[in-house]
């Protein structure tokens, strides 16, 4: 800071002035700004000179940068204004200050370097770049946006980007704004549809995240990627799942319909009195095998409804410990014929449950057949508790196990844990996958846990009334 008279001679200098310029106070004393001339270049010290010459004459000075180098070459940014000083409303002097804005030019500098680098991304991108400001007008598209839109940078700039959205996206786009700028946070994939200038619509997956600008709300920024491919093969993979589920639903029905009356016409054999003992054995494994097929067809049928989201459920009112009760009446007699031990507890207290009898009743011996089938030894155990709200299901097995990476696996459709031609056990890996399916439409849900070998406990939780 220095204090000059109306002529422009130095009256005083404070202290930061003279440790920047290395020189004692009596060196400037009485001198005019000239004598600076080795702190700043020509064209500058002519820019300070006419500023204080404007402001002792009354003029108004704006303020200006200028760069100052001192006598070991350091460079400093400094910011320079001019103020007059009065005694009874006449200028007697004149203040001539400087501000060093040293670091924040260089933030600026790093700031605009920054946004060059920026750009050039935006610009290559692949994905489209928009920004858009607080009224939802578009302040800047990158070249793939405006391929994906199929209009060029000056003819959608400072419009509103709702324009190019179809009808169906128009609300959920302004909803997602909103949400964006009143909570704070980026929102991501978000599908729309985008209308070409040809009128066809574009799909498009956007990310969002809102845009400061001085603390303040400026608008969002926005990626954009067209999913048209992605949808193609989407739609192709629907209509292959759903070719499946028709054909499956079609062979089963058609699977079924000889079954039965095979299966009929067995069991008159097997009660027939006037049959051999070796007829009514033949028949006997004919008959179980016409059961592993309808079983196999049921599967199939539950399988194709679930897909299609026609399986009919009859909620009522259950009475949890009557129906378990009655699914360790009928698996029991099956444990036992493996010399397994079954442990049963069932308290008499729980509580009643929403759902539908006989496919809760279908899980439950879904789970305890599997139980049977990969125990040899030791025991089989259902247990069921009031926990949190939900009733606890478990069936627990001392069987062969399952690895950490078949758990993730295991309520997958048609998945089999062993496949080889010498596995003992029958199956189509469609069981599990219903059960969950069963579960999930109850509002409950289903997992595995197992540690090799030593046996399997599979759990459900189903809310109580």
């Amino acid at each position: 800071m220095l204090s000059l008279d109306v002529k422009g001679s130095i009256l005083d200098i404070n202290d930061t002035a003279l440790k920047l310029m290395g020189l004692e106070k009596e060196k400037f004393l009485g001198k005019d700004l000239s004598v600076l001339k080795n702190l700043f270049s020509s064209e500058n010290m002519k820019k300070h000179i006419e500023s204080v010459d404007t402001t002792a004459q009354g003029g108004n000075v704006r303020e200006y940068e200028s760069e100052l180098v001192t006598k070991e070459g350091i460079r400093y940014r400094f910011l320079f204004s001019t103020d007059v000083i009065k005694k009874k409303e006449k200028i007697t002097g004149i203040l001539f200050r400087g501000r060093d804005v040293t670091q924040r030019q260089r933030a600026w500098d790093e700031l605009v370097k920054l946004e060059e680098k920026y750009r050039v991304l935006a610009e290559t991108s692949a994905d489209g770049v928009i920004t858009i400001d607080s009224l939802g007008r578009l302040t800047y598209v990158n070249p793939s946006f405006e391929n994906t839109c199929g209009r060029r940078k000056s003819q959608i700039l400072a419009t509103l980007l709702r324009d190019y959205l179809s009808n169906d996206s128009i609300y959920l786009f302004q909803q997602v704004f909103i949400d964006t700028r009143k909570k704070d946070e980026k929102v991501e994939n978000v599908e729309l549809e985008l209308v070409h200038s040809n009128g066809r619509l574009v799909p498009i997956d956007v990310n969002i995240a809102p845009l400061y600008k001085n603390d303040k709300f400026a608008g969002v920024v926005c990626t954009i990627r067209d999913i048209t491919e992605r949808k193609k093969v989407e739609d192709e993979l629907k209509k292959s799942e759903r070719l499946k589920t028709e054909f499956m639903n079609i062979a089963a029905h058609e699977l079924k319909s000889p079954v039965t009356p095979i299966k009929g016409y067995l069991d008159l054999i097997i009660s027939d009195t006037g049959s051999s003992g070796k007829i009514r054995d033949w028949a006997k494994i004919s008959q179980r095998n016409a059961e592993r097929l309808l079983r196999l067809v049921n599967d199939i049928l539950d399988v194709s409804r679930l897909d299609t989201d026609t399986m009919r459920f009859n909620m009522e009112k259950l009475n949890s410990v009557e129906i378990l009760e009655e699914v360790v009446e009928d698996m029991k007699a099956a444990i036992e014929q493996k010399d397994l031990e079954f442990i049963v507890h069932i308290p008499k207290s729980l509580p009643d449950v929403i759902g539908d009898r006989y496919r809760l009743s279908q899980v439950f011996k879904n789970l305890l057949g599997n139980a049977i089938k990969f125990t040899d030894n030791g025991s089989i155990a259902i247990v069921a508790k009031e926990e949190d709200k939900h009733i606890l299901i478990s069936v627990e097995d001392s069987g062969i196990g399952i690895s950490k990476e078949e758990l993730k696996k295991i309520f997958t459709k048609f998945y089999q844990a062993y496949t080889g031609d010498d596995r003992k056990n029958e199956g189509t890996g469609l069981g599990l996958f219903i059960c969950k399916q069963i579960i999930e439409k109850h509002n409950g849900e289903i997992w595995a846990e197992s540690n090799i070998p030593q046996g399997s406990t599979f759990r459900m939780k189903i809310p109580h009334l």
